[in-house]
């Protein structure tokens, strides 16, 4: 490894007869702090943050050109096929004409035959408007123009007429007969009205009628009461009635001839109500429009007979006369008195001039009035007043044909107008004409009863038909649409008028389904704009078929489904044949496989840049405005003719490639079997064949090329053996090249681990890239692969560590230096081992393992045979950094030895943090080049090393050197904890999980005995006996059963002991003389209480005893640490001494009675106890008190205990 040499890439290991400096050492926060710090400062992985055990592919800029050089940059080759695939699927789009300007909709829509108006259609409709526009009527309205210079001028401009031609033409106009003007009036309802009738309602009618203007009020009575009105009217009094009081000297005879009977209608009677509904239409003809009135009158109808009736008279008025007498019928009936049956109440009238109407007509409420000023008259009542013109042409007046085919062909006129000002871009065009376009059309439509619903259907008709002349923005037709629908009822229109406007439907359908089937020609998916027009085409679309106008003019019209399925069926077709067309001419004769697999490559990229392109943008649209399937249908199509496509070339292709490569080895390495060029393939089929997934779940049937895969299985093999061979050349390849890669916060590692992870990275990567859609058939593949993986991770961990070895690293001669060389060996072999971590994932191991247990039950061999190849391979690298990591460790434990050495032989007086300060500070400076140049796993691995060489140190010296006080152990437990500080640093450092190993919970435990008095540690032994009592379960040595409490009042403990069960035969005819012992313990806790013992019981193993035994002590010492009962079975024996049979140890602090009052002793429940045999615990309190031989007590204390386990069995 070429690493190079300066002052600080060194750092040598203090020698072991160095100066030392006693009872100065540094203190604790001058060492340990050193190493938090430390390693706060320098522990940086490459990225900048704190490294985790989490895999991260190192920065491909310290890999070694060279290295990739040498084999031709094979592994990038082939990772790199995912984006170049995805260029070439772009380059396919481009090919498309996707990214040019998107053709205009003429070229491939189909368009009806236009209809032209002949020469003299063109100027009779020019005459038309001329006279329209002379005979205005109405007031003007908001956004109407109220000049006529600008209405001729506008039309002339639009019609395209000369001056000379529209002088002449509006002098015909001028000649033509005036129209004859009339009203339009609508009763719509009224309100609060009058009550008259006993119930609390009224039965309200209305009578109307057109007051001529050149007769004058009261004109139409004769008779003195008429008179009698009249001078009442000079007097203050004014009538309101459609009998107005006027002079009779003013009166015009002549008038009584001329008045004609249909100047008077009534509504129908509405039954008892106050607010009475009518809706009812009149049309009434006008003389005069400035001068005639209005005027209306409603009465309670209280006989039938009187409104028929009336209503019949009406008809037979033939003259003022006759007139008259009929309104002074009414004005009478007004006066009748309550007294009077069978005559209708008058509740209030109106009168309103026709003057002030505007053109667009107006509607209100309005206050009814009494006849005179006196009159209390409540409620209003609402109208609809409108204008309009009529012809007398000797045809009925609801037929206006004539004039709805003249407002279409004028719509037309001012539509084709206006977008021809828009030059070049008719599709900026708003729809929108201009005030005095909409003047005229308003103006003819209201002179030519021209409904609301017919000016919608004429809009719709003219505006269709001109866009598909010049193709403006479809949101005009969809207003259009929309109104329409709204307006439309069944009575609306003719029959011409529905065959005309069915006749516009089945030309505009037609356009846009035309339009669908060349939708990627005229809506590219790159052009935004596009996409926008093809959205509301459609959306156009759906509405006609949706509206209920649509279904009643085309009632035998195909449903909208089927026919967009063939428009898109259609449509893929010819994209296809142009597609495959382009691929056969460039293809020969004879052509050589690869020639014919790149074409096979650019047809299936040219299919797969499609179905993209639609899944992102058409299938969106047909889903949302059609509910259909875009991508299922243009999909199968594609497949059923692409499965042809490969049938046809591609097997007969790999066929014979893969013939001559098993007639020949020496072909695996061909550029075609080696090449991009079939796995450039085998990602578009790939690609091709998911789209799959789009399809309707349980309608994926099985198509032609789902197991292409199978196809290039031979090629996948060869690919991986040649992967595995080119792998181990670069391995060799980058260790022969290895340099350090200089990484900003110091060396971490060297080139060729860089170089060998991209290497296995890379190959992994084109596996996932493969995506092998068989498991099962998988599982060999991945075996091999992962085989390959995980052997040369270890062969480049073999040739790393072995460069070390040869470099001297582990020899015995010389000075043994911590160098950055070895910290980047370290690094190597843990940045390659991480690189394996990935391989579950990316190589599927669970997925396969599943799949191979549903297919043949062998998944579990499976799975361990996969994970064990990569976990062995681990294990390999882990013992291989181990060591190298124990070699550190190693050299420096003859330090720390000596270091632990000198803290416990320190004097008294020295505390701890300054006695183990030499030890700190040894291992602080020893770390630091560690620190800065190892990862942080590697250096982890130090310090754990290092920890388990110093607890180990620790534990020899309290085991293996002389005992001492328990003061002296009681600062090594103090410097224990400094250390587990020290190495921790402030969670920098060993985890804390690992720092609390077994091993450190053992050597704490041991301080812990050692750092103890005797009299504590004698109590620690009898808590012992306690957890063993509590542990024990075996019935070998019997059972003793008893009853204990503890009384407050007399301050005693009560033992009865009632008998023991299955004691141990002790005696030579296999029974036993047992009786107990009861001791309380230890015997420092209760000094002066005597040791009492039950009767022998003769010969049994069952023995009765049945005894009872108190003892005065104090609450106190029950609570007392370590307080004990010990009862201990003997077997009584007149010549030798007794034997031991057993003992139990009972806690005084959880007796009954310790803690709280009680009473009843005999109804304490019985406790049974199984007995045991004295057991030494290894290293336990015993073992530290028979150490302590300068401590009478303890050497008392072992020497009782001592004797009981003599005797036991």
């Amino acid at each position: 490894m070429d690493v190079p040499s300066s002052p600080g890439s060194h750092l040598r290991v203090k020698s072991p007869h160095r100066h030392r400096r006693r009872h100065h050492s540094p203190s604790r926060t001058g060492s340990g702090s050193d190493l938090r710090q430390s390693r706060h400062t320098h522990v940086v992985t490459t990225s900048g943050k704190p490294e985790g055990d989490e895999y991260e592919l190192p920065p491909r800029d310290y890999q070694n050109p060279l290295v990739q050089e040498s084999d031709g940059n094979f592994f990038e080759s082939f990772t790199a096929l995912s984006w170049r695939q995805a260029n070439k699927r772009l380059r396919a789009t481009s090919e498309d004409g996707h990214d040019r300007h998107p053709p205009s909709e003429a070229q491939f829509a189909v368009k009806p035959k236009s209809q032209n108006l002949t020469k003299n259609e063109f100027e009779l409709l020019y005459i038309e408007v001329l006279y329209t526009i002379k005979h205005k009527i109405g007031t003007t309205a908001g956004g109407h123009s109220p000049f006529i210079q600008d209405l001729y001028q506008y039309a002339q401009e639009a019609f395209g007429i000369s001056p000379e031609d529209h002088a002449h033409l509006l002098a015909r106009a001028t000649e033509e007969k005036p129209p004859i003007v009339v009203v339009n009036i609508t009763v719509i309802k009224a309100k609060d009205l009058e009550a008259k009738d006993a119930d609390g309602f009224s039965d309200p009618y209305c009578m109307l009628g057109i007051w001529p203007g050149r007769l004058q009020d009261g004109d139409v009575f004769s008779d003195e009461d008429d008179q009698t009105k009249y001078k009442e009217s000079k007097k203050g009094s004014i009538s309101r009635k459609l009998s107005m009081a006027g002079s009779k000297k003013k009166r015009d005879k002549s008038a009584r001839d001329v008045i004609p009977a249909k100047f008077i209608r009534s509504t129908n009677v509405v039954q008892n109500s106050l607010n009475p509904i009518w809706n009812e239409r009149f049309r009434f003809d006008l003389e005069d429009v400035h001068s005639d009135r209005l005027h209306l009158d409603i009465w309670d109808h209280d006989d039938e007979f009187s409104v028929i009736e009336a209503a019949k008279k009406l008809n037979e008025v033939k003259g003022l006369s006759g007139l008259g007498r009929y309104f002074k019928q009414v004005a009478q009936s007004a006066r009748t008195t309550k007294s009077s049956v069978s005559v209708d109440d008058f509740l209030g009238c109106v009168t309103i001039p026709l003057d002030d109407i505007p053109s667009t007509g107006k509607e209100r409420w309005i206050p009814l009035e009494g006849r005179t000023a006196r009159s209390n008259i409540q409620g209003e009542i609402k109208l609809k007043l409108s204008l309009a013109t009529r012809e007398d042409r000797g045809i009925p007046e609801d037929d206006n044909w004539t004039d709805v085919r003249q407002h279409e062909d004028l719509m037309s006129v001012f539509v084709q107008h206006e977008v021809r000002k828009m030059d070049e871009s008719p599709s900026k065009w708003r729809g929108e004409l201009p005030k005095a376009a909409m003047t005229i059309l308003h103006q003819h439509a209201i002179q030519g009863d021209v409904t609301d619903a017919q000016q919608a259907m004429c809009k719709w008709i003219a505006y269709s038909r001109k866009h598909m002349e010049h193709h403006f923005d479809y949101r005009i037709l969809l207003k259009l649409l929309a109104e329409l629908d709204r307006l439309w009822t069944p009575d609306s229109f003719s029959r011409e008028e529905e065959e005309c406007l069915a006749e516009s439907f089945k030309h505009f359908n037609q356009y846009c389904l035309s339009l669908l089937s060349k939708q990627r020609e005229v809506f590219p998916t790159s052009c935004k704009q596009s996409i926008c027009r093809l959205e509301v085409m459609m959306q156009c679309l759906a509405n006609v078929y949706s509206m209920d106008v649509f279904r009643h003019v085309c009632p035998f019209e195909k449903e909208l489904l089927p026919e967009v399925k063939v428009a898109i069926k259609k449509g893929t077709q010819e994209w296809y044949n142009r597609i495959s067309h382009l691929r056969q001419t460039s293809s020969k004769p004879g052509d050589h496989e690869e020639e014919i697999i790149q074409r096979l490559i650019e047809l299936t990229n040219h299919l797969n840049a499609d179905l993209v392109s639609a899944g992102l943008t058409y299938n969106l649209l047909y889903e949302q405005i059609f509910k259909v399937d875009y991508c299922d249908t243009t999909y199968r199509q594609l497949e059923k003719w692409l499965g042809e496509e490969f049938n046809k070339d591609l097997r007969q292709t790999l066929s014979k490639v893969e013939l001559r490569s098993s007639e020949d080895a020496s072909t695996r390495g061909s550029s075609l079997i080696m090449g991009t060029c079939l796995f450039e393939l085998y990602l578009a089929l790939q690609e091709f064949c998911n789209f799959r997934n789009s399809l309707p779940n349980g309608d994926q049937r099985s198509t032609q090329i789902v197991r292409y895969y199978q196809w290039f299985r031979f090629v996948v093999a060869n690919w991986i053996e040649v992967a595995r061979q080119k792998s181990l050349q670069r391995i060799m390849k980058a260790v022969e090249l290895d340099k350090v890669a200089e990484v900003t916060e110091g060396t971490k590692y060297s080139t060729s681990a860089v170089d060998v992870c991209c290497c296995f990275s890379q190959m992994t990567e084109f596996w996932k890239q493969l995506n092998w859609p068989d498991l099962i058939d998988a599982f060999p593949l991945v075996q091999k692969l992962a085989e390959d993986i995980s052997k040369g991770a270890v062969m480049y961990a073999d040739m790393i560590h072995q460069k070390l070895k040869d470099e001297g690293y582990y020899d015995e001669v010389g000075q043994f230096d911590v160098t950055e060389q070895l910290c980047i060996t370290i690094n190597n072999i843990e940045q390659v081992r991480r690189a394996l971590k990935p391989l579950p994932d990316m190589l599927r191991f669970s997925d396969i393992q599943k799949a191979v247990e549903a297919g043949n039950g062998t998944g579990k061999g499976g799975k361990l045979n996969l994970n064990t190849i990569v976990k062995e391979a681990d294990e390999r690298m882990v013992r291989k950094i181990k060591t190298v990591v124990d070699r550190v460790a190693d050299k420096m434990r003859p330090d720390i030895k000596k270091d632990v050495f000198h803290l416990n032989w320190a004097p008294e007086s020295v505390p701890a943090d300054d006695a183990i300060g030499d030890l700190l500070t040894y291992l602080d400076s020893n770390l630091l080049t560690m620190n800065k140049n190892l990862l942080k796993t590697n250096f982890d691995r130090i310090l754990l090393s290092l920890w388990e060489e110093v607890l180990e140190e620790f534990k020899d010296t309290i085991l293996k050197e002389e005992p001492r006080q328990p003061i002296l152990y009681k600062r090594m437990y103090d410097a224990i904890e400094l250390l587990v500080d020290f190495f921790h640093a402030n969670e920098k450092g060993l985890q804390m999980q690992k720092i609390q190993s077994e091993q450190y919970k053992e050597l704490k435990g041991l301080l812990n005995l050692h750092k103890l008095n005797t009299f504590p540690l004698i109590e620690v032994f009898y808590d012992e006996k306690l957890q063993q009592q509590k542990e024990w379960t075996s019935k070998e040595y019997g059972f003793l059963n008893v009853r204990m409490c503890y009384r407050q009042d007399s301050q005693s403990l009560l033992v009865e002991v009632l008998n023991a069960k299955d004691v141990i035969p002790l005696d030579a005819n296999g029974l036993s003389d047992p009786f107990v012992l009861l001791q309380l313990c230890p015997e420092h806790v209760f000094p002066n209480v005597t040791i009492q013992k039950t009767n022998i019981v003769k010969k049994t193993l069952n023995p009765v005893f049945e005894e009872t035994f108190e003892f005065d002590i104090s609450p106190e010492q029950c609570r007392h640490a370590g307080a004990v009962l010990v009862m201990t079975v003997m077997d009584h024996d007149y010549v030798f001494q007794n034997d031991f049979a057993g003992e139990v140890y009972v806690s005084l602090s959880e007796l009954p009675g310790v803690d709280e009052e009680m009473s009843g002793f005999d109804a304490l429940s019985i406790t049974s106890l199984p007995m045991m045999q004295p057991k030494h615990k290894e290293k336990g309190a015993l073992d530290v008190l028979a150490a302590r031989t300068w401590d009478k007590d303890a050497e008392e204390f072992v020497r009782k205990r001592k004797k009981v386990e003599e005797q036991a069995v």
